[in-house]
C-alpha cells in the first residue's frame, strides 16, 4: 500500500497540485470567510452532521433514527440518505470544530476529489495534460455544479459528482482497454455512488447501461466477468444502506410518495432563455418565474459550444467513447427543454426535476470539450489560456456568494438555530424544517409537529399523566395501574420500532402505526416499558453482506496484487 501511494504521488503529483488550484478557485468564498451561507438544503445537511456527531458520541456510527430531531419525535433521514461520508465531519464536530466549518470542509473535499476523478477519466482516454486539466476545470466550473454548491446546497449530489467520473473511467478501462482489474474501481465507484445520492445513482446506472451497450460488440468472457464482479461487489458493499432503504420505502406511505405521484415535471423544464442565462441567481428553479428570480441550471457556455470542436478532430484521432459522450451529453442537456412533453412522462417523476439530467451532461460534455479544444488549438499556452478564462468566469459566478448575509458563522451552534436565532425553525412547514428540509421521509399523513403534544396519549388521543425518559434512541416509561388501553407515544413510526415490558419477565409487546404516523404500543398492564429502534432482519442481513463483501473484495484485490508481484519476480529470475 505504501509503495502504491508513493508511486501514485510521484506519477500524479502535478494533477494533485493543480486540483488544489482549481478547488481554491471554485471554493474561495468558503475558504476566506468563517461563514456558511444557508441556501436550499444547507440547514438539512448541517443537521445531519450535528445529529450524526451526537449519535457517534452515544456509540452509534450508523444510526437509523435521529431521535432528537423534529421536536423529539425523531426522523429517519439516515435510512434514506446515507451518512457514511459525513462521518469525518461528525468526528471533527466531536473534536470541537464549528459545525458550519465542518460543512464547508465536506464540500471542499468533495470538489477536490471531483477534480481528481475527472482528470483520471480523461487521462485514461487522452493522455495530454492540458486537456486533462481543462476537463477538470470545465467540470468543476460548470454553471450547474456552481448552482449545486452555492444555491442548492445539494451535498449528496456534490459527492456523487466525484463518483461519476470514477465509474465511467472504470468502465472505459474494462471495456475499451480490456483491463479486467478495473472491476475494483468500478465496485468502489458504483458502490460510493449508491451511498452518495439515490437519484444520481439512478442516472449512473442509466449511463452504465448505455456504455455497456456501446461496447457490446467487443464483449468477451473475461470482460463480462470483470463487469459482473464490479457490479456484484458494488451491490454488496452498499447493501447495508440500499436494501433497508427499499424496505422502509415499502413499509408505509411517505411524503416523498405523495409529492412524486402528483408532481408536474413540466413546471421545472427549461425554456429557451434558460439555456443562455449566465448569472448566478439565489432563487428556486422552474419556468414560471421572472428571469432574475430563477435559479441558473444550465451547463454554461463553454460546455454548450466547446464540445462541437471535437467534430473537427481527425477521424483517426477520434475515440468511440468520446464520440458517444458528445452525442449523449448534448441529449442530456437538450432533453430538459420545455418542448419535451414532461407533463405526461410519469415514469420520469423519479428525477424530481428534468434539469437533473445536466448531472450527466456536464460529465459527458467535459470530455469532448477538453479533447476538442486541445486538438484544434494544438498549443499548450492556448489551452492554458482557456483554463484561465474559465477560472475567471468561475470567480465572477461565485463572487456574489461573498455578499450573502443569511447563514451560520463559526460562532453559532445548532442549538442557536433551533432556538430561532436565524429564522423560525419551522418556517412555512408543520415540522422543524431546518432539520428535515422538505420532510420527504415523514409519514403521509402526519400530525402538525409544531402543536402535537409531547405527552403519551390513549387510543382516543387523550393525554395521560405518564412520565417518560428519552435518551439516545431509548424511550422508557412506567405504568402503575392495571389498564390495558392502547397507548400512543410521541414518536414518529418507522419500521423497526420495538417495545418491551420488563415486569418480572422480559416480554416483547405489540407495536403499530397510527393513522397519522405516530407509534402506538399495546398496553399489557402495570410494569416498566421501553421502546427502541431495532434493526430489522433485512438490515442485519444486509449489514453482514456489506461487511463480508468488502472484506472479500479487498482479499481478492490483495491476492491479485500479490500474485502479479510474484510472477514479476519469477519472470525476472528466468531472464537472468
Amino acid at each position: 500500500m505504501a509503495l502504491w501511494l508513493k508511486n501514485y504521488l510521484k506519477k500524479y503529483k502535478w494533477d494533485l497540485l493543480f486540483s488544489l488550484v482549481l478547488t481554491a478557485v471554485l471554493m474561495f468564498p468558503y475558504m476566506i470567510r468563517s461563514f456558511t451561507p444557508v441556501e436550499h438544503d444547507t440547514f438539512f445537511h448541517l443537521s445531519r452532521i450535528e445529529n450524526l456527531s451526537r449519535a457517534i458520541r452515544d456509540g452509534n456510527f450508523f444510526p437509523a433514527i435521529y431521535p432528537y430531531e423534529n421536536n423529539g419525535f425523531g426522523y429517519a433521514s439516515s435510512l434514506f440518505y446515507n451518512d457514511l461520508f459525513l462521518i469525518p465531519s461528525a468526528l471533527l464536530r466531536l473534536a470541537g470544530v464549528p459545525l458550519a466549518l465542518c460543512y464547508r470542509i465536506n464540500v471542499i473535499i468533495a470538489v477536490y476529489i471531483s477534480s481528481l476523478t475527472m482528470m483520471s477519466l480523461v487521462r485514461s482516454i487522452y493522455d495530454h495534460t492540458p486537456a486533462v486539466w481543462l476537463s477538470a476545470a470545465a467540470y468543476l466550473f460548470s454553471n450547474y455544479h456552481i448552482t449545486d454548491i452555492y444555491v442548492r446546497g445539494a451535498l449528496g449530489e456534490i459527492f456523487a459528482l466525484a463518483a461519476l467520473p470514477a465509474m465511467l473511467c472504470a468502465m472505459y478501462r474494462i471495456l475499451h482497454d480490456h483491463d479486467t482489474e478495473g472491476w475494483f474501481t468500478l465496485a468502489l465507484s458504483l458502490g460510493a455512488l449508491a451511498l452518495c445520492h439515490n437519484l444520481t445513482f439512478v442516472l449512473g446506472v442509466f449511463l452504465f447501461i448505455l456504455v455497456f451497450g456501446l461496447y457490446l460488440d467487443a464483449l468477451k468472457k473475461d470482460i463480462f466477468i470483470a463487469l459482473v464482479k464490479g457490479v456484484g461487489f458494488a451491490f454488496l458493499i452498499s447493501a447495508f444502506f440500499t436494501l433497508p432503504m427499499l424496505e422502509q420505502l415499502g413499509s408505509q406511505s411517505l411524503v416523498v410518495h405523495y409529492f412524486a405521484s402528483g408532481s408536474d415535471l413540466s413546471a421545472y423544464s427549461m425554456d429557451l432563455w434558460q439555456y443562455f442565462a449566465n448569472t448566478t441567481v439565489f432563487a428556486v428553479g422552474g419556468n414560471a418565474r421572472p428571469h432574475d428570480a430563477t435559479m441558473l441550471v444550465n451547463v454554461g457556455y463553454f460546455l454548450e459550444f466547446a464540445p462541437l470542436l471535437y467534430l473537427f478532430v481527425k477521424k483517426e484521432n477520434k475515440n468511440r467513447l468520446v464520440t458517444f459522450a458528445l452525442i449523449a451529453g448534448y441529449l442530456m442537456i437538450l432533453l430538459p427543454c420545455s418542448l419535451v412533453p414532461w407533463k405526461y412522462l410519469y415514469a420520469m417523476r423519479i428525477l424530481q426535476f428534468p434539469w437533473r439530467l445536466n448531472t450527466l451532461g456536464i460529465l459527458l460534455l467535459s470530455i469532448p470539450a477538453a479533447i476538442g479544444v486541445n486538438e484544434i488549438l494544438g498549443k499548450k499556452p492556448l489551452v492554458f489560456a482557456c483554463i484561465a478564462v474559465l477560472s475567471a468566469e468561475c470567480v465572477w459566478h461565485v463572487r456574489p456568494v461573498l455578499s450573502r448575509t443569511f447563514g451560520m458563522d463559526d460562532t453559532l451552534t445548532w442549538q442557536n438555530v433551533l432556538d430561532g436565532q436565524l429564522c423560525d425553525p419551522c418556517y412555512s412547514a408543520d415540522y422543524v424544517r431546518v432539520e428535515l428540509a422538505g420532510g420527504d421521509y415523514l409519514p403521509w399523513p402526519h400530525p402538525d409537529y409544531r402543536t402535537q403534544t409531547r405527552k403519551i396519549m390513549d387510543a382516543s388521543g387523550n393525554e395521560q399523566d405518564i412520565e417518560y425518559s428519552q435518551r439516545a434512541g431509548y424511550f422508557s416509561f412506567t405504568l402503575n395501574e392495571e389498564t390495558e388501553e392502547e397507548l400512543i407515544l410521541p414518536l414518529t413510526w418507522y419500521n423497526g420500532y420495538t417495545a418491551y415490558k420488563t415486569d418480572k419477565s422480559f416480554t416483547m409487546i405489540e407495536t403499530g402505526r397510527t393513522d397519522d404516523g405516530l407509534l402506538k404500543v399495546r398496553n399489557t398492564g402495570k410494569g416498566d416499558y421501553f421502546v427502541l429502534f431495532e434493526d430489522t432482519a433485512l438490515r442485519r442481513l444486509s449489514s453482514s453482506l456489506s461487511i463480508m463483501g468488502f472484506v472479500f473484495m479487498i482479499l481478492i484485490r490483495s491476492k491479485m496484487n500479490w500474485w502479479s508481484e510474484y510472477m514479476n519476480v519469477i519472470n525476472k529470475r528466468k531472464k537472468s
